[in-house]
């Protein structure tokens, strides 16, 4: 299994002799980065970099991490892609006593995730929860999405209360595009596909169609298996009758997409912003003025669209979720089945927790990331 690198942090790669006692006179990397399927002997070279030891030093260090993340591109239109990229630094260093040496490269895995000051220096996160919190709310009758970075010998486990209603064992992808999985029941799309491609026919009814939407709504929790590990994620299914519930789709810190449903109050907002100046509208000819043109003129007038939402009342699992969505570079929210970009407005919050506050709910305010009035050329 390749070393996933979380290019939103530094990584930091040290290159010295293999005998303390021999010099080193420089060290040269070639870095490659590039997406798709696994190439044994990759063509893609983005950076050459040479770098020679500092004052006494006897070794040299290399950071990729800000490399890596120019070529992760992310777009998200409510189709939950695996965005990763292959990541094979070659190494090539001369000391005064052996001369050149070339090191057996090592493959990586590039993502848009990010460790905390406090994990140290090239943090490893988890290798199969893209998460963090165990906890899920869904709006009953929508497609429930827990990111899982994809393995050998890991297995998602689905429940219906205490009874397991389908496994899906997992590979090793051998192509980005299948790094990252969103695990979810089959639907009846899912299904019809399977069918066909299995060589069958699918034969549909609206008896299959209702069963398998109860059988979507109904897990109650996910369990992903490794070899050392078993995590379990609590589904909840909630309905909302009284609002108008958005999901919001974030980049969280696994560099993974996580959905937070807000449930309660949303409210909506236009700010205006624009220049003026002070018009000539008097006429030497006939000493008048026109009294329906405007003297002060308005002009370069734009403005964006802002809305608050709440999540309603959520555990305390989702102080974590909190943070990493305001931490997020990419964030956007669905409405009316239309994907809309927004930025974070809200730069301030105060975490709450069950024993403190009781009941947590949190108010957020998003910025719609681009003008009301199209000005794209």
């Amino acid at each position: 299994m390749s070393t996933i690198i979380n290019a939103r942090s530094p990584y930091y790669i040290k290159i010295e002799p293999t005998n303390p006692s021999n010099t080193l006179e420089y060290a040269k990397m070639e870095l490659y980065i590039y997406t798709g399927e696994f190439q044994t002997t990759p063509t893609e070279l983005r950076y050459t970099l040479t770098k020679t030891p500092i004052g006494t030093n006897n070794f040299v260090v290399f950071e990729i991490g800000e490399l890596i993340k120019d070529f992760i591109e992310l777009e998200f239109d409510d189709d939950y892609n695996s965005y990763a990229v292959w990541v094979r630094p070659v190494f090539e260093y001369k000391t005064t006593q052996a001369g050149v040496v070339n090191p057996t490269p090592i493959d990586y895995v590039g993502l848009d995730g990010y460790g905390y000051f406090e994990e140290g220096v090239n943090p490893s996160l988890s290798q199969d929860l893209l998460m963090s919190n165990r906890t899920l709310y869904v709006l009953n009758g929508n497609d429930l999405h827990v990111p899982i970075y994809a393995q050998t010998n890991t297995s998602v486990d689905f429940y219906c209360g205490d009874e397991l209603v389908n496994t899906d064992n997992l590979t090793t992808p051998t192509n980005t595009d299948n790094m990252i999985i969103y695990a979810q029941l089959e639907n009846i799309e899912d299904y019809q596909s399977r069918v066909e491609t299995a060589g069958g026919t699918f034969v549909g009814s609206s008896c299959l169609t209702s069963f398998m939407e109860e059988l979507e709504s109904c897990v109650t929790k996910v369990v992903i298996n490794t070899p050392t590990t078993t995590k379990t994620v609590n589904v909840y299914y909630l309905d909302e009758c009284r609002y108008v519930p958005y999901k919001v789709t974030f980049v969280n810190k696994f560099g993974a997409f996580q959905d937070i449903w807000f449930f309660k109050k949303s409210v909506e907002n236009t700010r205006v912003k624009g220049e003026e100046y002070k018009a000539s509208i008097f006429s030497q000819a006939d000493l008048s003025y026109k009294t329906y043109q405007h003297q002060q003129q308005s002009f370069l007038v734009n403005g964006k669209d802002t809305i608050t939402m709440n999540t309603g009342f959520v555990n305390d699992d989702y102080n974590e979720v909190i943070k990493q969505l305001m931490l997020s570079e990419q964030i956007s929210y669905l409405d009316n089945g239309q994907t809309i970009p927004v930025n974070i407005k809200t730069k301030n919050v105060k975490y709450k927790t069950s024993r403190n506050d009781k009941l947590a709910n949190y108010t957020i305010e998003f910025e719609r990331s681009f003008d009301i009035i199209n000005n794209i050329r």
